[in-house]
């Protein structure tokens, strides 16, 4: 064989390519693992939790469990809503979830487009102090924010909840916009200046409607959060007909010698339901947002 046989230098191409397919293999191989096994972490309970609700009273605690309910039935549904005033508590939660998440985008929007597209004194400083935010646990800003509100007069109302809820969110949501308002290119917005466009227009017509994806994530972040929260709501709301659904099902434990279990997992899975429909509604604008995340 001569020396300029291109046959030695195939037959490596053929042997690099061969190794690169077997480790992208390998690597979906291990990655599709990774995600079945994590998806039956969440969906394992998820399921057993359902099927416990639609099971009788005194099929609930069998041994071995019957993991398909034999005789499903809604009674547990009907018991546990004769007994709460769920009504008044999924309302308080909507209200409560809803205005946080809007109140939240309206100040953490401008804040983080300011901070992503402005020079200005003391941008820099004030975007750390955001962040900053994120690093202070929740218990720590409980007691101060429960004497500020006493003295405003907040406390046991929903208004104060929801200020609340946005002090200790808004540094998360603005570094989320932030990262999503600084991925967006710019030229749109410069060929709109150049047009005489204003910048509230600029960034209420152009801006907003590109950086949607970010704005769904953060959106349902917010609501899921706020839906789920249980220490600030236990501790600023003090009367039965202003608890959330997260306090109405430890007020709903509490209210018996012992646990029911299928009731107690009913209503649980009933306030599963609107995150559920949140995230379903948002979901191609959240995965587009994760994967904007993903790639800066």
């Amino acid at each position: 064989m001569s020396v300029d046989d291109p046959l030695p230098e195939l037959n490596d191409d053929a042997s690099t390519s061969a190794e690169h397919v077997g480790a992208s293999s390998w690597r979906r191989t291990t990655t599709f693992v990774i995600l079945l096994v994590v998806s039956i972490a969440i969906l394992v309970p998820l399921y057993w939790m359902v099927a416990t609700s639609l099971k009788p009273e005194n099929l609930v605690g069998l041994f071995p469990p019957n993991f398909v309910p034999a005789k499903p039935t809604l009674a547990p549904y009907l018991n546990a809503l004769d007994q709460g005033s769920w009504g008044t508590w999924f309302f308080n939660t909507i209200v409560i979830s809803v205005g946080t998440t809007v109140l939240t985008l309206a100040i953490a929007l401008p804040a983080a487009y300011a901070l992503a597209r402005k020079e200005f004194p003391g941008a820099k400083p004030l975007y750390v102090l955001f962040l900053g935010i994120l690093m202070i646990p929740a218990q720590i800003l409980l007691i101060p924010l429960y004497v500020l509100f006493v003295k405003l007069h907040l406390v046991n109302t929903r208004l104060g909840l929801m200020l609340a809820y946005a002090t200790f969110f808004l540094g998360f949501s603005v570094f989320l916009l932030h990262s999503f308002f600084t991925n967006l290119p710019q030229n749109l917005e410069d060929a709109a200046r150049v047009g005489g466009i204003s910048e509230w227009k600029i960034f209420l017509r152009i801006v907003l409607p590109l950086a949607k994806p970010g704005l769904a994530t953060t959106g349902v972040f917010l609501f899921v959060f706020t839906w789920n929260e249980f220490l600030f709501a236990l501790t600023f709301l003090q009367g039965k007909a202003m608890y959330t659904i997260s306090v109405g099902l430890r007020v709903f434990q509490g209210n018996h010698n012992t646990v029911l279990y299928n009731q107690l997992f009913a209503m649980s899975t009933l306030s599963t339901i609107p995150v559920i429909l949140v995230f379903a509604y948002f979901s191609e604008e959240f995965i587009q947002g994760i994967a904007g995340l993903e790639l800066q």
